[in-house]
């Protein structure tokens, strides 16, 4: 049974969250948070009866929509975004669920930023996954809406922080593994993963990733791990714009735009090479040790350890898994319209 927690707000206290770019050839939403939280949150994890293995919608080639149950209620359709620090919801289903205002955050776009409320759901539920006592901000997420028109929030790595998981783009599949079996089962180097805590609070993190780019020589850098991205972007450092390179943009959640070169830039990790289309904004990062966002989907499988601390890219499966749980079934999902992502 999910616990009520106390909560003490710090309104001093200031933290940065984000909700990565979601990069494309064409209008891209962008959102960087910053946000007045807690000091202290007492949470829960705890193991649902629900199946380990939960398909997915992938909508517009890297948006990973899921299943997510809340305070009993759903399940709903929620992006699941490993580059977002907080859970979202969105105004109307934070209505529906009478969820009580608890603080006041501040969400910061590219261009501006605004107050937002900050609630706890209770608990929130992915396949076998239970969270309780989450931190959510409600808002506006009429930018999201324009990419899937049937999600109802932003699943943040505040939800995740319990969870070793593979995302399967293959074949639209989440695998949760609860008992390391998973891990066990696959064969590839377990490269490092460093969670970049905010305000010294391993609470709320973002998880990097070593690797570097090549332009006219390599380029060492730390990668934001981002399942909420469609594709590699960088902050600053090389040029973004000259003659022969494609001009694009990005677009925060109110429909600002900021401009962005276009690259085919070598990324290598865990010593491999991947050659990539590239996002250069000339602009920070998230976070002091962030040059960019590293897209999950340029991958055909990822295993995501938070437990341990490690990822494993396109590993090889060395035995048959043991299948722990039916799959899920997903909510229908309309089919997407207007919007230009």
């Amino acid at each position: 049974m999910p616990r009520n927690s106390h909560l003490t707000f710090c309104p001093n206290h200031r933290f940065r969250l984000s909700v990565s770019p979601h990069c494309r050839f064409g209008t891209i939403p962008c959102l960087l948070v910053l946000m007045t939280l807690l000091c202290a949150a007492p949470k829960s994890f705890a193991v649902a009866p629900g199946p380990a293995t939960v398909p997915f919608h992938f909508v517009r080639g890297f948006a990973v929509v899921v299943p997510v149950t809340v305070n009993g209620h759903g399940p709903y359709d929620f992006m699941l975004d490993t580059g977002s620090t907080v859970t979202t919801v969105d105004r109307e289903l934070g209505r529906e669920l009478a969820l009580e205002t608890k603080g006041q955050g501040t969400f910061m776009t590219l261009t501006e930023q605004a107050p937002a409320p900050l609630a706890i759901a209770e608990q929130v539920v992915l396949g076998p996954l239970a969270e309780q006592n989450v931190v959510v901000m409600i808002r506006d997420l009429s930018g999201l809406h324009q990419l899937c028109p049937t999600a109802r929030g932003v699943l943040g790595q505040n939800s995740l922080n319990h969870a070793d998981f593979m995302l399967d783009y293959k074949h639209k599949l989440i695998e949760f593994d609860m008992d390391g079996e998973l891990a066990r089962s696959l064969g590839g180097h377990h490269v490092p993963l460093r969670r970049e805590a905010i305000g010294n609070n391993e609470q709320y993190a973002n998880l990097s990733v070593h690797g570097s780019v090549n332009d006219n020589g390599q380029r060492e850098m730390d990668f934001m791990l981002d399942s909420g991205s469609a594709s590699l972007v960088l902050f600053a450092g090389i040029e973004s714009s000259g003659t022969g390179y494609q001009e694009s943009f990005v677009a925060d959640t109110e429909g600002r735009h900021l401009p962005a070169g276009v690259r085919d830039l070598q990324l290598v990790l865990d010593g491999k090479s991947h050659e990539v289309p590239t996002h250069v904004l000339t602009m920070k990062g998230a976070g002091p040790k962030i040059g960019g966002l590293l897209p999950t989907s340029i991958f055909d499988r990822i295993y995501i350890s938070n437990r341990g601390g490690f990822a494993m890219f396109d590993p090889k499966q060395k035995k048959p898994a043991p299948l722990k749980g039916a799959i899920a079934e997903l909510p229908p999902q309309s089919a997407p319209h207007g919007g230009g992502f």
